[in-house]
């Protein structure tokens, strides 16, 4: 399949860095942010807020290393000219509404999996109407349906998304992101092959051409995205809000202390994840092992340190993100190695099994 000369893929890139969409260089094979630089590979404590790799414009951790700065950019793409560009979502202040066209099979029970938290059996619809759903996109037609009124897609330019139509047939809904609340990437949670990118996860840029073919826009001005309307608005906040954007690695998770003052079993698992966290940041090949690795030891410890299951995964799956795994091969490594070691508790730090 044809890709972009190098002059078109970076003449893309700061085209949209101009507009105040963060760039970072993605492989054109895996589409994954290119790797950490050797600096941080060789040095033993190298959390994200203390790195100088990336202020010197080294493609370090990531999605972390996105910007808009032209010189930089440009220097990447002569390093490596075969880069597609990417967009990092949540400095660009964006949401990208990935829909997906997968042929995988349609879940079990449509009624309850295709909009999770969204009884579908409670609205009456007809069986025949979920199983004509086959991607994506008629999720969120359904959804649209159900929560924006009779027309649910305002015709105004301030409502109008950047369209984009994937190689695979998917679609790409590049909107600004709603203020005042902070979003983190949301794998399925709104709805079957439905992917929210918010926070520091990406997307592929707009207009790239890739190996499989162009991300054409289809509608839509990269310079004005619009936003969305309040009925999706609600939905995406109800399935991607958090707290707060990681600044580094994410914030540790909270701790119980013994009336002794000793640390208790929340801190000692909280330990070993922060240290899991810090050796994962050197690491150039193996991190989806040691993700996984240390994923399925936090498991087998849960129950014993009286953490919150739910804590724990988001924490984890930030981990391996902050460590440049793509969201998807993190929340799928990170779910699957918990239920895991949950399913094989370990003995308690200290006795023996």
């Amino acid at each position: 399949m044809p890709s972009h000369r190098p002059d078109q893929a970076v003449r893309l890139a700061l085209e949209l860095a101009e507009l105040g969409w963060h760039i970072l260089p993605l492989s054109p094979t895996s589409k994954r942010p290119l790797a950490n630089c050797p600096d941080c590979r060789d040095t033993t404590t190298h959390a994200i807020e203390r790195c100088v790799c990336i202020p010197a414009g080294r493609l370090c951790h990531g999605v972390r290393a996105a910007t808009i700065d032209p010189n930089r950019i440009t220097r990447w793409w002569n390093e490596h000219p075969d880069a597609i560009p990417g967009i990092a979502a949540g400095p660009s202040h964006l949401v990208l509404i990935d829909l997906d066209t997968h042929a995988d099979q349609p879940p079990a029970d449509p009624a309850a999996e295709l909009l999770p938290g969204i009884d579908l059996a409670a609205k009456n619809i007809p069986a025949e109407q979920l199983a004509d759903i086959r991607s994506g996109r008629d999720v969120l037609l359904l959804l649209a349906k159900l929560r924006g009124g009779p027309r649910p897609w305002p015709t105004g330019p301030e409502h109008q998304a950047v369209v984009v139509t994937t190689p695979s047939g998917g679609r790409h809904l590049w909107y600004r992101a709603p203020p005042g609340i902070d979003l983190r990437q949301a794998i399925g949670e709104l709805g079957w092959q439905i992917d929210i990118k918010a926070g520091w996860s990406y997307g592929i840029a707009p207009s790239a051409l890739t190996r499989r073919g162009p991300y054409t826009v289809l509608a839509g001005d990269p310079a004005r995205p619009g936003r969305m309307p309040a009925w999706l608005e609600h939905e995406v906040r109800r399935a991607a809000s958090r707290r707060a954007l990681p600044k580094g690695l994410p914030k540790p998770l909270p701790t119980q202390v013994r009336p002794s003052g000793q640390a208790g079993p929340s801190a000692y698992l909280t330990t070993v994840i922060e240290r899991g966290a810090a050796e994962l940041t050197r690491l150039h090949d193996g991190r989806q092992r040691a993700l996984s690795a240390l994923a399925y030891k936090a498991g087998g410890l849960l129950a014993w340190s009286g953490l919150p299951r739910s804590d724990v995964e988001t924490r984890l799956i930030d981990i391996g993100t902050a460590s440049g795994l793509p969201d998807r091969l993190a929340r799928r490594v990170v779910t699957r190695a918990i239920a895991n070691g949950v399913a094989r508790p370990l003995p308690e730090p200290g006795r023996k099994a």
